[in-house]
């Protein structure tokens, strides 16, 4: 049986203070959530909403930009190792007190004026401290590849790109976020895809395309790739991270086959 996670970023946006959605999501049966920037969050009462609920987190983002906050990615900018360190060091303290499934590096745009040939390198070592760090915690590093039609110049597009990565590092604590809304543009062969990397995946994001909806709102088969994931045993979470069209527990009617 599937199980899904809620993307509190986008959901129940109507509530103002994001660490109050934990508490709807929970309501509405969800046993676990995700953020996109959690950083910016008092981690006291990150914890202590999430022990009050009793909700898991499937994934944290890692912090992408310099100063642990959005921009361009550091994990793959030549001269900043530091500022990678420092992104590194602030989810290492989140996800030591929140235990999420695994901790997500979005392969967002390099800095401008770094080609991929030079970030690539720099991405790669990043990821293998990474992998190592995170090992001796017991929490996965799963690597995110996002469509440029939607990310423009991001370093990865395809979970091949990513496999490249994960195969060339080989660290068993190293493997792969796949997430249908970026991939249906870039790889399509959706359920063939999740099939041939199942053993390296540590989470699923969903939403619709167009418009970032949920299932059923625009044009991926949503009933075929679930099915997919529910017979080849896919066991982790799946992560609804869409914007929804209507108030967001009216949009949640199309998972009643799946629980």
């Amino acid at each position: 049986m599937l199980k899904f996670s809620a993307n509190i970023t986008m959901m129940w946006t109507e509530i103002k203070d994001p660490i109050e959605r934990i508490q709807a999501a929970k309501d509405a049966g969800f046993k676990a959530v995700e953020l996109i920037f959690i950083y910016d969050l008092d981690l006291d009462r990150l914890v202590n909403e999430t022990e009050k609920t009793d909700v898991m987190w499937s994934v944290i983002n890692i912090a992408v930009g310099e100063g642990v906050k959005m921009g361009p990615l550091v994990a793959a900018a030549p001269g900043k190792e530091l500022a990678f360190r420092e992104n590194l060091n602030a989810s290492k303290k989140y996800c030591a007190a929140l235990k999420p499934t695994a901790l997500v590096v979005p392969a967002y745009t390099p800095p401008e004026g770094v080609s991929k040939k030079e970030a690539l390198p720099v991405f790669k070592e990043n990821m293998r401290i990474a992998a190592e760090e995170l090992a001796e915690m017991e929490i996965p590093v799963i690597i995110e590849a996002l469509n440029p039609e939607f990310r423009p110049g991001c370093l990865l597009t395809t979970s091949e790109e990513v496999m490249d990565i994960v195969n060339e590092i080989g660290h068993p604590n190293l493997g792969l976020e796949y997430d249908a809304y970026h991939m249906y543009g870039t790889e399509g062969n959706m359920e063939e895809m999740v099939e041939k990397y199942l053993p390296y995946i540590g989470n699923i994001q969903i939403a619709d395309i167009p418009g970032r909806g949920e299932p059923g709102t625009g044009n991926i088969d949503y009933d075929k790739f679930l099915s997919t994931l529910d017979k080849i045993g896919y066991d982790k979470w799946v992560a609804l991270e869409y914007v929804p069209t209507a108030g967001t527990v009216e949009t949640l009617k199309w998972m009643e086959k799946w629980l």
